[in-house]
């Protein structure tokens, strides 16, 4: 069992490393790191991320009420929507909100592993305790922290302490791990499900009618951290 770790050499001295990492950054790991390590296994795998904004970088951003008219007539050509040049934003933008609703989002993470044949399962939002590799994390950072003293932490030394704790975290944690993240998904399906199982889950109905709801929750790709 390998773990792997990205690590960033920022200015930036606030110890969230979110400030750090971007889309561009998280894509050239999975590019240059992850698919290839993926690829040696020559099996299909599963992917599980949470929506943090650089998992989530979409191909294409529907606009929102604040973007450009000819913008927005963009996207409505390209899906062969009608609408007239002489149409305000304000009757554009009634047109497009009821689509974005029923639009599929396409992220380009997503598109790049799946295109090598490994799958893709997104977490629901706020809910990272079902991700075992969190467990992962929060065990090396706490050795990480314990172990890299004094002021002058050159690249070499982060690297080796980094890895020396990503190598303590062993098989056994780690299956211990993904037993702990099955419980938990677990006894959160029978708190808000009952007994019922998957196949027994009604249809759900979604309304595309308007709604009084804020254009801003439109204009969001994520609502993790």
């Amino acid at each position: 069992m390998t773990f792997y770790c990205y690590l960033l050499d920022s200015k930036i001295e606030d110890r969230d490393y979110h400030k750090t990492m971007n889309g561009e950054i998280f894509l050239k790991w999975v590019k240059n790191q992850l698919l290839p390590d993926l690829n040696k296994l020559n099996e299909k795998c599963v992917v599980i991320m949470d929506n943090a904004p650089y998992h989530s970088v979409r191909k294409e951003k529907p606009p929102n009420s604040n973007s450009k008219k000819i913008d927005m007539q963009a996207w409505l050509q390209k899906r062969n929507i009608y609408f007239t040049d002489n149409m305000t934003k304000v009757q554009l933008w009634s047109v497009i909100k009821p689509l974005i609703h029923g639009e599929q989002k396409c992220y380009v993470v997503d598109e790049l592993l799946q295109s090598h044949g490994h799958q893709v399962l997104r977490l629901p939002a706020y809910h990272c305790q079902y991700n075992a590799i969190e467990l992962v994390w929060a065990f090396s950072k706490n050795y990480y922290n314990k172990h890299v003293k004094g002021s002058q932490h050159t690249e070499n030394k982060v690297t080796k302490v980094w890895k020396e704790g990503l190598d303590r975290f062993t098989p056994q944690m780690w299956q211990n791990s993904v037993n702990h993240c099955q419980k938990l998904i677990k006894e959160d399906w029978k708190k808000y499900m009952g007994n019922f199982s998957l196949e027994e889950i009604p249809p759900i109905i979604i309304s595309l009618a308007e709604s009084d709801d804020s254009d801003s929750d439109f204009d969001s790709d994520s609502d993790d951290e």
